[in-house]
């Protein structure tokens, strides 16, 4: 009765056992994470604090997309800004040269995300900020233009107040996107590393050259970051 009995149990072991594997190593429908990101170049910097909610398509499930919520800073040191709206950047002879003493603008933007779990361990993505806030402090400026009759030489600029994703120069605000590779140090945690592009603007107090006020760096950086999925 004893072996009929170890039987038993070990025939039940045996049928349960891969549905149990199937599902340790099954791709949830929805993963939510909480991220914290830096990244570093030649004299500019960044940082991110973001919340993302992905979904997964398809049967596997492994190709995800999703959207989140990022707060974004970037700062720098005597960097040149340059003429931000589309319509003045097709043509060099309209863009101009703002420089900025201590850049630091801020931005709490919407993202989109997009990723694929190539396996349980590893992981490709990108996000992008697509609509939200820009903030900061008053910066001291330098204006270099080609029209040097233009006044004044030295106008006082803040962050723009808005960050819209429209694509290419015609973008408005302060926008980041990561490319990205994740490992997963845990079911719970995960490493991410990769390219990081931000796009830095400052509106100044008056309008210039060209009736413009607006003003863009373009940086491209590496970063690191770790995000942590509390549900999972």
């Amino acid at each position: 009765m004893k072996n009929q009995f170890l039987t038993l149990n070990l025939i039940i072991c045996l049928f349960l056992f891969p549905k149990l594997k199937a599902q340790d190593t099954e791709v949830p429908r929805t993963m939510q994470y909480v991220d914290l990101a830096v990244g570093a170049g030649d004299g500019i910097y960044t940082g991110a604090l973001s919340w993302n909610r992905t979904h997964g398509l398809l049967k596997s499930k492994k190709l995800r997309l999703g959207y989140g919520l990022r707060f974004s800073a970037f700062s720098g040191s005597n960097l040149n800004y340059i003429t931000a709206p589309a319509n003045l950047t097709a043509n060099e002879a309209t863009i101009d040269t703002l420089l900025v003493n201590s850049p630091l603008t801020l931005g709490l933007s919407a993202s989109i995300h997009i990723e694929y779990l190539i396996s349980s361990k590893f992981r490709v993505g990108f996000n992008i900020d697509a609509l939200g806030l820009g903030f900061g402090s008053e910066s001291n400026t330098t204006f270099i233009s080609n029209n040097i009759g233009q006044l004044p030489f030295n106008p006082t600029a803040k962050p723009t107040a808005l960050n819209v994703l429209l694509i290419g120069d015609n973008d408005i605000g302060q926008l980041k996107s990561e490319f990205y590779l994740a490992y997963a140090l845990s079911p719970k945690l995960l490493l991410r590393g990769g390219l990081d592009m931000t796009f830095s603007e400052y509106t100044t107090n008056v309008k210039l050259t060209n009736d413009n006020d607006r003003f863009r760096y373009k940086a491209m950086m590496l970063f690191v970051g770790i995000s942590f999925n509390p549900f999972n």
